[in-house]
């Protein structure tokens, strides 16, 4: 994707803060796109582009304003002030979802913070939510306000390479609208794929934001989630971009399943059913039906050993990052682990007796084919901190 340029006064925060954050540093920028005057990572494309009307227009440190995230929904667009982590306090947020800021970011400054207004000529309505690093819907600082223009309309549908997904900015209980705007490059690939005759499980389902661009495409869905409120806006969604046409087609076609997903996928296994394609989009920390807490850094292994015999030979797993302080490459370790243990990764005689040592090669089983990065509107200060890897197995 093209970067092209933003205005001036926007570019020249940029610039501030880029050198506030290298002076933080001991005046080594870690700012690897090396961010001059209007050059940083611009929105005009997706801005003009008929097809896609939900993105990010200022993402956290990434654009040079810690803490600050302003995603756009159509006419609509949400602020979100997060609680920025310092040096001194080296508490670092746990899921990088909503884009959470690095942790050793400086704090932004008190003004000249970019913000949308109805007068711009393309917004009817301004949103505003504080979190922190435990959000709390009781807490009237952390819910979701309108605070200029009118309400968005419910349901309200956003584009998105020409698919309509459903996102919810007016219910004040939500902590999410239901569309992470960060995965829009593996929905994309997804709905350009030629998927007739395939099925796909998708875990951690959320809103069904991949189950429809998969339906996009041709493919049979099956969406797991525990909460049965997401689950029941993937009908609507298929409805509203003519993937079927009544109740009855969707249950033909589409299967929602409610439950905690590490039970569901030990089920499903005994049924033995298989998939062509099986996604893992866990969040970064979680507590399942049984009151038991399991997070990314520690559980991604096991969870990858549930999903790998459900996909079918030369089927495709996707496993994704949202968990901002794990790297990439102990990330990648994790899904490994699982998908040895699952019986997915062949050595060779000769070398699995060095296995020990640290000279196994693995001759045959599972590769993995695809790295799919983050969209432009999503840049950051050093490592991705969201990676998506595909495995063929």
């Amino acid at each position: 994707e093209r970067y092209p340029k933003l205005p001036d006064d926007i570019a020249v925060y940029t610039q501030e803060h880029t050198q506030n954050i290298a002076s933080q540093q001991g005046g080594k920028s870690s700012n690897t796109r090396g961010f001059t005057k209007g050059s940083f990572c611009g929105r005009d494309q997706l801005r003009l582009n008929s097809q896609t009307n939900a993105y990010r227009e200022i993402h956290t440190v990434g654009d040079g304003h810690p803490g600050w995230i302003i995603d756009r929904y159509g006419e609509y667009v949400l602020i979100q002030e997060q609680q920025v982590s310092t040096p001194a306090s080296r508490k670092p947020n746990a899921d990088n979802r909503g884009g959470k800021a690095t942790r050793m970011a400086p704090p932004p400054p008190p003004t000249n913070r970019p913000i949308p207004s109805i007068h711009d000529g393309y917004t009817k309505g301004v949103y505003t939510q504080h979190t922190t690093s435990k959000p709390n819907p009781q807490n009237p600082d952390q819910t979701t306000r309108l605070v200029e223009g009118t309400p968005a309309p419910n349901p309200h549908f956003v584009l998105e390479n020409g698919i309509s997904y459903l996102v919810t900015l007016d219910d004040a209980s939500n902590q999410s609208t239901g569309l992470f705007l960060d995965q829009r490059p593996l929905r994309g690939w997804l709905s350009s794929q030629k998927l007739e005759n395939t099925k796909l499980l998708n875990c951690f389902a959320h809103g069904g934001g991949y189950s429809v661009a998969a339906a996009k495409a041709g493919c049979e869905t099956t969406s797991l989630d525990l909460d049965k409120k997401w689950l029941d806006r993937i009908y609507p969604q298929m409805l509203e971009n003519g993937f079927v046409e009544n109740e009855e087609e969707f249950k033909e076609r589409h299967d929602t399943i409610y439950g905690d997903c590490f039970d569901w996928l030990k089920r499903l296994s005994k049924r033995n059913e298989q998939y062509d394609i099986v996604i893992l989009d866990p969040p970064s920390t979680s507590i399942g039906s049984k009151k038991k807490r399991w997070s990314v850094k520690n559980d991604m292994a096991e969870l990858v050993a549930l999903a790998a015999p459900l996909v079918k030979t030369n089927g495709l797993l996707f496993t994704t990052n949202n968990c901002s302080t794990l790297p990439v490459a102990k990330f990648a370790k994790s899904c490994w682990v699982g998908l040895e243990a699952a019986g997915m990764v062949k050595y060779s005689a000769a070398t699995s007796a060095n296995k020990k040592g640290g000279a196994a090669v693995a001759t045959a089983g599972a590769t993995l084919e695809r790295v799919i990065p983050m969209p432009y509107d999503f840049p950051t200060v050093g490592e991705q901190s969201v990676t998506n890897l595909v495995w063929r197995l």
